[in-house]
């Protein structure tokens, strides 16, 4: 957190800043007394989500023994609890795949308005506050709140940086995309592509697509990786992926079910892309295709851990879960440079000397599944 004036230029344009443009919005539930009094005084803003509130308040995002949990199903079964602001989010352990699948329906069919989007954790990740800070705003130290913030903040890469290096660099792979394409399509066919690929660079979904991709094959993004497909998700939640210093990665079930999750996002329609809806044609089989990615271009600026703001609920897995994997699923999830036309051109200019510095460092993260 951070010491911020009202009068902060970056209060005055929210949008630019990614501020939540609502100051001093403060849960019903908080402890704090007198709030009308308590207008002026020494602002924060948080910038885990964008907000900005009071410093004289008490657990402006609510205090946890008086919120109730953000949805009421399966309650006998909720084993733990997360919190972010203004909500109590719970963590079920159900035992059954069917239970899982029931427990998705009932999130779409309450929520028609949003995309109900899925990812899984093998870890838990804790947004990582001071304990003061803490029970400021959540009214106690002992408040487990998760972190879902994107993979350039974790490399430390500079978040305008990678705006610009994947906008461009997407706009050239896209090409080198064509020119492979052009040994199985048609010239007709070849035409649609290209045709379909200069309308994409001038529409405003075009940097999702880069950083998307971007994301998808190991590369730092103001992104994380989301999915309707509940399969992919469990599978995310339940197997590690280890990669070494040449960008091989190896696949296998984890043994520690402690952390494995699955989390269930109610995402605004405007904030996700689906790469099916968006992607050039004839562009399949890659990464982001067998995992039905979703896009979510969410945790810049002053709200990098936006993500968690969507949780709804969570649900810790068994090792059961682990038998609904055919043996193979790993090479379906990461097809290799044969099968997948953006892995194969990623893999040609990943060693090419013309990339230095920091572009060398980003691409230096790409990996593959090792045979």
């Amino acid at each position: 957190m951070q010491s911020i004036e009202l009068s902060d230029i970056r209060n005055k344009y929210p949008g630019f800043y990614n501020i939540y443009p609502i100051e001093n919005e403060i849960s019903i539930h908080s402890l704090t007394s007198g709030v009308l009094q308590k207008k002026d005084g020494e602002h924060i803003l948080d910038d885990y989500y964008g907000r900005i509130v009071n410093k004289s308040w008490v657990s402006p995002y609510g205090d946890g023994e008086k919120l109730g949990y953000y949805i009421r199903h399966y309650e006998d079964k909720i084993i733990d609890t997360l919190r972010v602001p203004f909500r109590k989010i719970p963590i079920f352990e159900l035992n059954e795949l069917s239970h899982i699948e029931e427990l998705i329906e009932k999130i779409v069919s309450e929520n028609q308005s949003y995309s109900i989007l899925l990812r899984g954790q093998v870890n838990y990740y804790p947004v990582l506050r001071e304990k003061e800070e803490i029970a400021f705003l959540y009214g106690a130290e002992s408040v487990k709140e998760p972190s879902f913030q994107p993979s350039f903040l974790r490399s430390n890469f500079n978040e305008t940086f990678i705006y610009s290096l994947w906008h461009s660099q997407t706009a050239l792979l896209l090409h080198d995309v064509g020119v492979d394409l052009s040994k199985v399509l048609s010239a007709a066919q070849l035409r649609e592509y290209y045709d379909d690929l200069i309308k994409i660079k001038g529409s405003p979904h075009f940097t999702a697509i880069a950083l998307g991709l971007a994301q998808h094959y190991g590369m730092p993004s103001i992104g994380m990786d989301l999915t309707k497909d509940l399969k992919v998700a469990l599978w995310f939640a339940t197997n590690l992926l280890d990669i070494d210093d040449n960008g091989l990665a190896t696949t296998y079930p984890t043994t520690d079910f402690s952390n494995s999750t699955l989390y269930i996002f109610r995402c605004p329609k405007d904030a996700v892309f689906s790469h099916k809806d968006i992607k050039p044609k004839y562009v399949k089989n890659t990464r982001p295709d067998r995992q039905d990615a979703w896009f979510s271009h969410v945790g810049w600026g002053h709200a990098k851990n936006q993500l968690a703001s969507y949780l709804v609920c969570g649900v810790r897995l068994k090792p059961s879960i682990l038998n609904i994997f055919e043996s193979n699923y790993a090479s379906y999830l990461f097809p290799n440079r044969d099968e997948d036309v953006v892995l194969n051109s990623f893999l040609d200019i990943i060693d090419n000397p013309k990339y230095k510095g920091e572009v060398r460092r980003a691409l230096k993260k790409i990996y593959v599944l090792k045979e």
